[in-house]
């Protein structure tokens, strides 16, 4: 146990319950989640210190116990190598997709060659020279 005194709070006694559950949670994010007890309503306050110098608030727990720390770990999305459902369906179509236009290239590639040889045999070929001059400004 640990005990303090304050001039607010006067004298302050914190239980291993609530000390153990302080040390773990520094052992997992260091000085970046903060816990402080609000005095008017005795509830525990989490907040993250952000790297612009702001400080959020996570969540407010009545007691300070295992759940808080399970808690906790659920809402840090980056600690569980959280995955984002809608990116991940995103990718996946994409993914299809890509396969499908391959596919589709694949079937017209053969048409295409002979398209292409036969437009150079025709002279309106693919190889047409297109001159375009550098000043942009010239034309107005």
């Amino acid at each position: 146990m640990k005990t303090f005194y304050t001039a607010r709070e006067g004298l302050v006694t914190l239980t291993d319950d609530v000390l153990s559950i302080v040390s773990q949670v520094r052992e997992l994010y260091g000085d970046k989640i903060k816990i402080c007890l609000e005095p008017t309503q005795g509830k525990f306050i989490f907040s993250e210190v952000c790297g612009d110098g702001t400080e959020r608030l996570i969540f407010i727990a009545d007691k300070l116990d295992a759940r808080c720390i399970e808690r906790l770990l659920t809402a840090d999305s980056q600690l569980r190598g959280y995955e984002d459902a809608y990116d991940k369906a995103e990718r996946e179509q994409d993914e299809a997709m890509a396969a499908r236009d391959e596919l589709q290239l694949e079937r017209i590639k053969d048409a295409g060659e002979r398209l292409a040889w036969a437009m150079e045999e025709d002279g309106r070929g693919t190889h047409a020279q297109i001159l375009v001059t550098k000043n942009v400004n010239a034309y107005k």
